[in-house]
């Protein structure tokens, strides 16, 4: 069902429901476009998905964090041998990822139905776009208290694209703090993201500058894919059968979405939506600008 079909933008799905909505919901929202859009799809996976993906992520995050140890251990000593001395990193670490392809085959379809309600419910607010991402590039960003709490200031980079991230685990019960701040303009004032378990938020990923707000405890997971903004092409209004090519185009779409059913594992080419991307736009990577 799509979000126009309802008065109030909602779709039941069991006993959650699916509702989009602009941020910030207090004070003045811009309404500038899609150049400083941020929305949020609540309740694109349920809690019970969310805990299994969050269990399947930290046992892939501890299984790397025990190999990286054990070669810095073996790094440092071939070191101390050929040198005779010890450095220090001296920088703080990366965000690690977990990539969501290596997480169980039902997390990985459940992540997948997430995002790509997500994309849909976003892309019908916003007329003549469709947001399209590849699910094989899905990652997992891994916040931990003890190691990379936040993220500064930057842009995604990714030229006329989207970013989504679903947050997996629970405010207050698997972490403390974070939040995604954004930075509109001069003339606008930033504002917090903080989305419930099962959330997603959506935005531009070239324009607006946000930054990963630091945790206090815990580890705050966040799946993280970056669409391709497609223009659509609007009806005819010349064509007489345009009542009834309105009515059938989410038949269409179920048809599409119907030919994307997941296998036993995901393609590397899979794409949401039924639509083919384009090639070259995808095979552009993030590269986040740090300011």
């Amino acid at each position: 069902m799509r979000a126009s079909e309802t008065s109030s933008g909602q779709a039941s799905r069991g006993e959650d429901t699916v509702q989009c909505i602009r941020l910030p919901q207090k004070g003045f929202a811009s309404h500038r476009g899609w150049t400083t859009a941020v929305y949020e799809v609540q309740n694109c996976l349920k809690p019970n998905a969310c805990d299994r993906a969050r269990d399947a992520v930290s046992e892939a995050f501890d299984a790397g964090e025990r190999l990286e140890r054990f070669l810095f251990v073996v790094g440092v000593l071939i070191m101390i041998f050929l040198i005779g001395r010890t450095t220090d990193r001296g920088v703080s670490l990366p965000t690690q990822d977990v990539m969501v392809s290596s997480l169980p085959q039902r997390c990985q379809e459940e992540i997948k139905d997430a995002l790509e309600i997500a994309a849909s419910r976003v892309s019908d607010e916003l007329p003549g776009v469709t947001l399209e991402f590849v699910m094989s590039r899905a990652f997992v960003i891994v916040y931990d208290a003890k190691r990379q709490r936040g993220l500064k200031k930057h842009t995604d980079g990714r030229k006329e694209g989207a970013t989504l991230l679903l947050l997996i685990t629970k405010p207050q019960r698997d972490f403390v703090g974070g939040g995604t701040r954004f930075f509109p303009g001069i003339l606008e004032s930033s504002f917090d993201a903080k989305p419930n378990l099962g959330s997603c938020i959506v935005f531009p990923s070239d324009t607006l500058q946000h930054e990963g707000l630091p945790i206090k405890r815990g580890r705050r997971l966040l799946v993280c894919v970056f669409a391709t903004k497609k223009q659509t092409t609007p009806n005819n209004s010349n064509n007489t059968n345009g009542a009834d090519s309105t009515k059938k185009s989410p038949e269409k779409h179920n048809n599409d979405s119907d030919l994307n059913k997941p296998n036993d594992a995901l393609p590397p080419d899979a794409t949401l939506r039924g639509k083919g991307c384009d090639d070259q736009a995808l095979a552009q990577e993030c590269a986040c600008t740090i300011s």
